[in-house]
């Protein structure tokens, strides 16, 4: 279930790369991995390749890209947060691929902007969708672990220049891979305070989760704040920067 209200509207795919392209580089990070200066250079040549044959390029919204993406997601996220000796990506699914795609990306890397979101959601298709244009392999869905893997790694290495592929490959293996980190380790899904509570009890959840196993001793809880209290209970007071305001 989408955390968002999906846009209808159709939209053109050309003006929404470049709308990417303006949004997601505006962080100058990635270097030539997201250089802003190809993704719609790959839609010039590629066309409707990106997106395969799950849409009809001329009829293309946010509501059709969407469930493909987050399919997408869903597999890069299993991929590089396996489910191991401690709970992973799939533990939490389907809502930590919801949360991060349509939450996450959407609002924290994309801005809110919906066309920057949609050309965004039309690179993550293309990732899937190129790999067999460009005579690589199948597509990523249809890729055994293993060369998910190597595909990612090329895709990080920058070893699809030559094919003409790389911006809008790079832009969506980046952007998940930076996303679903964040979401996870974040300690999803109980990344969110309790805003009726004035202690946050982050610890001890079942199944696991990544505070749990990092080790992360969490917020100050009430027997530390007592103690706390108790320990600065006859400490001397000084002088504070702001004289109406004894704490500053």
């Amino acid at each position: 279930m989408s955390e968002n209200k999906l846009n209808d509207t159709v939209f053109n795919p050309r003006d929404a790369f470049v709308e990417m392209e303006r949004v997601l580089t505006r962080r100058a990070l990635f270097g030539k991995l997201a250089r802003g200066a190809g993704a719609v250079a790959v839609w010039d040549t590629f066309g409707d390749k990106i997106y395969g044959q799950s849409v009809n390029p001329a009829l293309i919204t946010q509501a059709k890209l969407l469930p493909e993406a987050l399919t997408i997601m869903s597999a890069f996220g299993q991929l590089v947060i396996p489910v191991d000796d401690v709970p992973g990506w799939a533990t939490f699914e389907p809502g930590i691929t919801s949360y991060a795609l349509d939450v996450y990306i959407r609002q924290i890397y994309n801005l809110g902007n919906d066309l920057s979101f949609n050309g965004y959601l039309s690179a993550v298709l293309g990732f899937n969708n190129l790999p067999p244009t460009v005579a690589y392999g199948p597509k990523f869905l249809d890729m055994s672990a293993g060369a998910k893997s190597k595909y990612l790694y090329d895709v990080l290495a920058g070893n699809f220049e030559n094919a003409g592929t790389q911006d809008i490959m790079a832009f969506a293996a980046i952007f998940m891979l930076l996303g679903s980190k964040m979401v996870f380790f974040m300690n999803y899904p109980h990344h969110l305070a309790d805003p009726k509570s004035e202690f946050q009890n982050v610890l001890g959840n079942t199944p696991a989760t990544a505070f749990d196993f990092m080790g992360y001793r969490g917020p100050v809880g009430p027997s530390e704040e007592i103690a706390l209290r108790t320990r600065a209970a006859n400490a001397p007071v000084l002088p504070g920067i702001d004289p109406n305001d004894p704490y500053i």
